[in-house]
């Protein structure tokens, strides 16, 4: 009577949707379903909020410094447009560059002092490879002597902002008194700009005034120390990196975008590693509901079961049906979850409702990237889980005699 698989599904929907004697099956198999749908919903979220942070470093990273930046370890160093043409000749997939000079000093405003890293721009430059005028949430950027544009927690530190005066004071400068001692030199300069690049780590300490005139408060005329590099996005940032190392050496080194903040990138990797086997292990524990559900179907079930086997149901057909039932309730599980799990990361990546402390996480908002490729991983790792967990039940029906459920009460 049972020649094809045709009647499978149809036996295992009604078997999945039938009453049970008690109901008790009927909510052991919600309760599979939910638990799988707990499992790829916090897989889901969790490994795209962990892409979206990773994503945002990258992005914040590459933003304030470009693909690689080649810098002096040792004093500032003249005639950047020679050292430009070599960089060109050494990395011909360059874009752009630009120079710039840094200098570490102190900062004091009309209610605070900071420590800050004054860097000189090229105003003519800085946004063919950086994404700092971009940043730029309140006024602009300086564009001659006596300007400055401050990162956003460094002016609240300060309590400056756009229109303020403030002081900078440089240590050491070179310049000395006639006794031979050292002096620090301070100038008044006017706020013209709050930049925030999104990564406390940058606007915490950063601030940007013109290359001249930093050249000129550093006592260092034409010197720089910095060479920020933007690159064809089809190279190998990294390649690039090393190629420049070794073609420039002392004072000189490069790093591109991966080797800054290198042990951060590391953790985030391994704790998404990490936290994506705990979850799966949620997974698992749904798969356990599974075997139960099956096999309390398989009693509730024995009559029908020896029933269709006396009229011709085949072993390979009841191995069929229970893996079939089994997925089903796999497949809704997964289906839920998914469906639950990009929503919510819609909802995070529209609103940025979650908010992080940004001194503590480097960003201040919890960033979704989802990756369709993962997403479908999580999918087919759930449903092979399933499966594995529908195999047990399933061989064991397809081998009992159908007199043995005949002799059932």
């Amino acid at each position: 009577m049972f020649k094809g698989v045709s009647a499978v599904p149809t036996l295992a929907r009604r078997f999945l949707m039938a009453k049970t004697s008690d109901g008790f099956v009927s909510l052991i198999a919600w309760v599979s379903v939910v638990g799988v749908a707990l499992g790829v919903l916090a897989l889901v979220v969790v490994t795209s909020v962990i892409n979206g942070f990773e994503g945002e470093l990258i992005r914040v990273i590459t933003g304030m410094n470009g693909d690689v930046v080649l810098y002096s370890k040792g004093e500032s160093v003249s005639g950047p447009a020679a050292i430009e043409a070599k960089i060109r000749q050494v990395v011909p997939e360059t874009q752009a560059i630009t120079a710039s000079l840094v200098a570490e000093l102190m900062s004091s405003g009309p209610s605070g002092v900071a420590g800050t890293i004054l860097e000189g721009i090229d105003p003519a430059t800085i946004e063919k490879v950086t994404e700092v005028k971009k940043r730029v949430v309140s006024g602009r950027l300086p564009q001659g002597d006596g300007e400055i544009a401050l990162t956003y927690a460094l002016a609240d530190r300060l309590g400056a902002k756009e229109g303020s005066e403030i002081r900078l004071i440089a240590p050491f400068t070179g310049e000395q008194t006639k006794d031979g001692v050292s002096v620090p030199k301070v100038v008044k300069v006017q706020v013209v700009g709050i930049v925030r690049m999104g990564m406390y780590e940058y606007d915490s300490k950063f601030a940007f005034a013109t290359l001249d005139s930093v050249q000129k408060f550093m006592n260092q005329p034409g010197k720089v120390s910095t060479f920020k590099l933007k690159l064809d996005p089809r190279v190998d940032s990294r390649k690039a990196a090393d190629q420049l190392t070794d073609n420039f050496g002392y004072p000189f080194r490069a790093r591109d975008w991966s080797q800054m903040n290198k042990n951060l990138f590391y953790a985030i990797r391994l704790e998404k590693v990490v936290i994506a086997i705990i979850l799966t292990v949620i997974v698992i524990v749904a798969a356990f509901n599974v075997v139960s559900t099956l096999m309390m179907m398989i009693h509730d079930k024995t009559k029908e079961i020896a029933i269709l086997k006396a009229m011709g149901f085949r072993a390979t057909q009841s191995f069929q049906l229970f893996c079939l039932i089994g997925m089903g309730i796999g497949a809704v599980g997964t289906g839920v979850g998914v469906a639950i799990g990009l929503g919510i990361n819609a909802l995070l990546q529209k609103t940025h409702w979650i908010d992080l402390p940004a001194e503590i996480y480097y960003i201040g908002f919890l960033p979704v990237i989802v990756r369709w490729s993962e997403v479908g991983m999580i999918a087919f790792a759930a449903l092979l889980i399933t499966f594995a967990a529908t195999l047990y039940p399933s061989i064991r029906v397809s081998t009992r005699s159908p007199l043995d459920g005949l002799r059932h009460d």
